[in-house]
């Protein structure tokens, strides 16, 4: 019913759900077929790795260490796909600048310990003596930092990448506007040849549209061929508005949009049907052409994982029922209903184990998953819960989001 009620919620936004998929290949399959590879499978498979990925991209899993900022949202390229109208303050930003300078000061005044830092926008070098300043600034607090910067490129000049470099950054991500003119393409990746001859570690940013795959795989090869880092392939997403050039695209929401319902920070919006899928074929392509180049696949529910991190290991637990899972980050537990969980309560006593939950008034058993092994040769149905720690009236509370349906012979604690 919840799903049900937030389904309908979305919809009112004006783009709808996907009714009938009728992609020839589905995500699963593709995902099959790279197990078979040297691909890398990171946070339950929803980031993807082939050859390499960016540090920085290592420690945005967990979202410790790390921070991102703007000097405004201001912009000159207008994408339809675009999230930051869902940032607070959007309008007075977009014609007024942050006081990133108090900003920085008081991080480094709370004493905070940054390994990473990034400047995105909007477009960062609308403001180039700033973004030069920022870095500066950052690199004075925290001297071993790792500086990267967001931009579409086409405000980079020779002179202000070797400035860039003289104050410490590190990464550079350029985004590509496929829409736009094979001129005006071709200029970015010019910027981007140049870039890469100066700075560390140069890469492209992008979300995947699922109609747009001859065009990636030409970019993938001009990448290659100039020797970059690597390319981030982000899972497209509707940013609740502009619902008409989605329509006008045939692009409609995936159905479900992600695992696990809940109301995630990230402002990026819902995910569009079959941008996964094409972001899958070209981390395939990269595989198959033997690229050297780094191509990571990131989803829209690998972004929501640092969150889930941090709420599920900076708020105290309430109880010792939970597996922390290393794959998700999200708290697990088990529960059995009814004569299951009647008879399975009786297993536990018998082999000593205390440290379960058991409810007289709805029939269920509730603990730690480590005690599924005791319940292995019977046939009970059992729920394999997700959590996640919040604070309410200032209390740490455990909320359950997520049920699966298993049995004690198919359960595998590994999979957790």
């Amino acid at each position: 019913n919840n799903y049900e009620d937030f389904k309908q919620s979305v919809t009112n936004f004006g783009l709808p759900f996907v009714e009938d998929d009728k992609s020839t290949v589905s995500s699963q399959e593709i995902i099959n077929e790279l197990r078979k590879t040297d691909i890398i499978f990171r946070s339950a498979d929803s980031s993807i790795v082939h050859e390499r990925i960016s540090k920085a991209c290592e420690a945005c899993r967990k979202g410790i260490d790390s921070y991102t900022s703007y000097i405004s949202l201001m912009c000159h390229k207008n994408c339809y796909f675009c999230f930051n109208p869902n940032q607070q303050n959007y309008d007075y930003y977009c014609t007024h600048k942050k006081d990133w300078k108090r900003e920085l000061s008081e991080l480094y005044q709370r004493n905070k310990q940054l390994k990473y830092i990034a400047l995105t926008g909007g477009e960062p070098l609308i403001h180039k003596e700033d973004v030069v300043e920022f870095f500066s600034v950052a690199k004075s607090y925290w001297p071993s930092i790792h500086a990267r910067l967001y931009t579409a490129g086409d405000l980079l000049n020779e002179d202000l990448l070797l400035h860039l470099k003289e104050v410490g950054l590190n990464e550079i991500r350029f985004s590509i506007k496929l829409e736009e003119s094979k001129e005006k393409m071709n200029q970015v990746l010019e910027k981007i040849r140049l870039a890469n001859s100066i700075i560390d570690d140069v890469l492209v940013e992008m979300p995947v549209m699922p109609d747009a795959e001859n065009e990636m795989k030409y970019l993938l090869d001009k990448l290659e061929e100039y020797h970059i880092f690597g390319i981030n392939l982000l899972e497209l997403c509707f940013p609740y508005n502009n619902a008409a050039e989605f329509i006008k695209r045939n692009y409609y929401l995936k159905n479900p949009p992600y695992p696990t319902l809940y109301n995630f920070w990230y402002a990026g919006g819902l995910p569009i049907n079959g941008s996964e899928e094409t972001a899958l074929k070209l981390v395939q392509y990269a595989v198959e052409k033997k690229y050297k180049l780094g191509v990571h696949y990131c989803s829209l529910n690998n972004k929501h994982f640092g969150q889930v991190y941090q709420q599920n290991t900076l708020i105290p637990q309430t109880s010792n029922n939970f597996l922390f899972s290393e794959k998700d980050f999200y708290l697990k537990t088990i529960k059995l209903f009814g004569n299951d969980g009647k008879y399975a309560r009786r297993i536990l006593k018998k082999n000593n184990v205390v440290d379960y939950i058991y409810n007289e008034k709805y029939q269920a058993l509730q603990f730690h998953p480590k005690h599924m092994e005791l319940l292995k040769e019977y046939d009970f149905e059992v729920g394999v819960c997700y959590s996640i720690m919040e604070i309410r009236n200032q209390q740490p509370v455990n909320r359950e989001l997520r049920i699966d349906y298993t049995t004690c012979r198919q359960f595998d604690i590994n999979d957790l």
